[in-house]
């Protein structure tokens, strides 16, 4: 499916000729999903993935997205531009319905402008008492449902950051178009590498009127990954099991993507590493068989997830070298439990260094000694 996220072309006074030829590109070094391009007095910034589905293949989405400055002439658009959508930067209210996009902005220090979000279950105290007191709109989040136009015609935002998680949400999109929200689509979770979801912040800077901000802390993240992994360059590689229950006797096992380069670039070994494979998901379901001849290999286990279903008996982890040893993590650290709240899916997405250096804790502790951030030590019988 090819997906075209297309704005009408506004009227207004004489403004500055859109080419689209004519862009000086703004280098990414990790990004895939997304490309900017500078142009005289406005950004361009194109947007395209392949989503893995169910089926083992993939989506594509596509969209081309005009950021002018509000102070300036309003861009004509021309050629391939023309179908663009403008947002007038920078932008002062900003709905969404994917907690990430609130852990990029909160990492911006503009989480205020936030008028409307998915729901409840947002990880930052301030963004989720404003939900629950109705200062803020709720739009239903993407893993639920299709964003409610009602709320967000009463919010008027200047932009809503959509991440479209089904594809039988485009409908309630293309509607929203229609009725003059700016929306913006936002793919940095489709990335495929950890750097990659975190450049996606160059973006939001430029949007907000935060560029020099956002080149810092992503340059902060760089650094510290390179740090971290020249650190565990040429040490011995713990081997590690990152499989966590899920009811009976399944697994789901972090096999591939963005999530298992953590340990390899921690200076460990995948034992369920699978190949890559842009059209599959990260994770695997798999049986106690695939696991059990893993018992004597694996030195650390992550074993703790905030979806796990504990098993009626432990017999299979105490057979578990790592387990016997104490050496079991979840990636539970940060949770508001009360709140249905997890910022795994949040602010980890957006700063990975802090991801990267819990990992080499776990992997490597003489090598770490600041606190653990998202993964936590679990005591043995214990998954979040």
């Amino acid at each position: 499916m090819v997906l075209l996220l297309a704005g009408c072309e506004r009227p207004g006074p004489a403004g500055v000729a859109a080419d689209a030829a004519a862009g000086e590109p703004i280098p990414l070094r990790h990004a895939r999903n997304l490309t900017l391009e500078r142009h005289e007095g406005f950004v361009v910034a194109r947007f395209r993935a392949s989503l893995a589905n169910e089926r083992g293949s993939s989506d594509e989405r596509s969209a081309t997205v005009v950021l002018a400055p509000a102070d300036g002439p309003e861009p004509q658009l021309h050629g391939e531009l023309r179908d663009a959508t403008v947002i007038r930067t920078p932008v002062r209210r900003i709905a969404s319905n994917a907690g990430s996009d609130e852990a990029f902005l909160a990492q911006l220090g503009v989480e205020d402008r936030l008028v409307a979000v998915g729901g409840l279950a947002s990880y930052d105290d301030g963004i989720r008492r404003k939900a629950r007191s109705g200062k803020i709109g709720l739009v239903g989040y993407n893993w639920h449902s299709p964003p409610n136009l009602d709320v967000l015609l009463a919010a008027r935002p200047d932009v809503f950051l959509m991440r479209l998680s089904d594809p039988a949400h485009t409908p309630v999109m293309q509607r929203a178009q229609q009725l003059g929200i700016a929306v913006l689509p936002t793919l940095a979770e489709e990335e495929q590498d950890y750097l990659a979801r975190a450049e996606w912040i160059r973006l939001y800077g430029i949007l907000t009127g935060t560029e020099e901000r956002a080149e810092r802390i992503f340059g902060e993240v760089q650094a510290r990954v390179s740090e971290l992994k020249a650190q565990v360059a040429g040490r011995p590689k713990p081997r590690v099991l990152w499989a966590y229950p899920n009811g009976a006797d399944r697994w789901i096992a972090t096999v591939r993507g963005a999530e298992a380069s953590y340990i390899t670039d921690a200076g460990g070994i995948n034992l369920m590493a699978r190949p890559e494979d842009p059209k599959r998901y990260s994770a695997e379901t798999v049986s106690t068989e695939v696991i059990l001849p893993l018992a004597d290999e694996a030195d650390v286990w992550v074993i703790g997830d905030i979806h796990a279903v504990p098993p009626r008996n432990q017999a299979i982890e105490r057979s578990f070298r790592a387990w016997r040893d104490g050496r079991l993590f979840g990636n539970t650290g940060r949770i508001a439990a009360d709140a249905n709240a997890y910022d795994w899916y949040q602010t980890a997405l957006v700063r990975p260094d802090w991801v990267l250096s819990d990992f080499v804790k776990a992997l490597h502790p003489e090598l770490v000694e600041e606190p653990f951030r998202f993964l936590k030590p679990l005591p043995q019988g214990e998954y979040q």
